[in-house]
């Protein structure tokens, strides 16, 4: 597919868009079987290729109205990525960890090690943000590039900040930090030379984000105790010896008194990351269009159950169909709103990476998608 914008329909006026997925999920179990089993004989190498072939496909079957999507990533760019970011990062890395044990005493050991490590989370945000940045070059709709701009060197360092007052708040800042961090990306996101925006929209802001967290996390802290004092009471009043593993019918009753804590939890988590997920989709808009998502609780538990058990039946080839299952449902649950000219959209400028998510890859924290 050229550079070149498409002009044919070009407009679309007053109207709801339709997103939606046509992946199947046995064509993803083959993707992922022969993506393991040639990952095996080449030393997981060919997992670049198997994840190019994977994203192609996906979003091939991925439609905005009548058009699809289109992946133009390469298997080669993602590992010279992989390779570049081995002897740059990784490898400096490692050395400097195992010089600092060999070559320091206690005291200064710890004065190095922990600004590594400390450095390794900023490294991880920054990761994440040139790994989005390499999707979004290599996706293109009705011919049209997207890009990303922005600073990853200040999206890591704000990725770690966040997180430092995550663990501060004792998680109560994690909804705004998420938040807060998608609307760095997504406002230095464009559509060709349309740009995206991040706004609190009213539909976004009746999202009841800090209503789910509360009940996930007080009711989480509530549930785990009331289980706690149960057991207490339980081993209290029994001859139960933790040393000994004679007591068949009470550790049958402890994990049964599990199952309505893991529910409860659960039901909390799934409906409060079901809200997050529609309030970022809501908040999103470009050219004149806005999204919206209606993705519920009962689809995050769904998936999660399901997701779970296919992963055990296939013994885990099926990786790929669980990611592809998440994102075909908040694809079926999305739609745009407005309208747009096609015709007046330009070809972006911005300069696409050259190479693949390689720094992702090396810290293990990419997915395929």
């Amino acid at each position: 597919m050229s550079d070149t914008n498409k002009t044919s329909s070009s407009a679309v006026r007053g109207d709801t868009l339709p997103v939606g997925n046509r992946s199947t999920i046995l064509a993803m179990l083959w993707i992922g079987f022969y993506t393991t089993i040639l990952n095996i004989f080449t030393l997981t190498i060919f997992r670049f290729w198997g994840r190019t072939h994977f994203r192609r496909r996906l979003w091939a079957d991925t439609f905005v109205g009548d058009d699809s999507i289109e992946y133009t990533g390469r298997g080669l760019e993602l590992f010279i990525g992989f390779v570049i970011a081995i002897f740059t990062l990784m490898v400096p890395f490692v050395g400097a960890v195992v010089a600092a044990q060999l070559l320091l005493g206690p005291e200064m050991l710890v004065l190095v090690i922990i600004p590594l490590y400390l450095a390794l989370f900023v490294i991880i945000g920054i990761a994440i943000f040139l790994a989005r940045r390499y999707h979004l070059s290599r996706t293109r709709y009705r011919g049209i590039r997207f890009a990303q701009t922005g600073s990853a060197i200040g999206y890591g360092f704000a990725a770690f900040g966040y997180g430092i007052l995550t663990a501060i708040t004792l998680g109560w800042f994690g909804p705004e930090a998420r938040i807060r961090l998608s609307r760095r990306m997504w406002d230095n996101a464009y559509f060709g030379s349309e740009k995206f925006s991040f706004a609190n929209t009213e539909e976004a802001m009746r999202e009841p984000v800090y209503a789910s967290f509360a009940v996930a996390w007080v009711g989480g802290i509530l549930a785990y105790g009331v289980w706690v004092a149960w057991l207490t009471l339980e081993m209290g009043g029994s001859d139960f010896d933790p040393a000994a593993t004679q007591d068949v019918e009470f550790i049958v009753r402890l994990y049964l008194s599990m199952i309505p804590l893991i529910i409860f939890i659960g039901l909390a988590l799934a409906w409060h990351e079901a809200v997050m997920i529609r309030r970022i989709i809501k908040s999103l808009e470009v050219g004149g269009l806005r999204m919206s998502s209606r993705i519920s609780t009962f689809d995050i538990i769904e998936l999660t159950i399901t997701n779970v058990l296919l992963l055990i039946v296939t013994l885990g080839f099926g990786f790929m169909s669980v990611q592809m299952r998440v994102w075909r449902r908040v694809a079926n649950r999305m739609s745009l709103d407005g309208e747009i000219d096609f015709a007046t959209i330009k070809q972006n400028e911005h300069m696409a990476p050259s190479q693949g998510e390689g720094l992702a890859d090396g810290l293990d924290i990419i997915s395929n998608f």
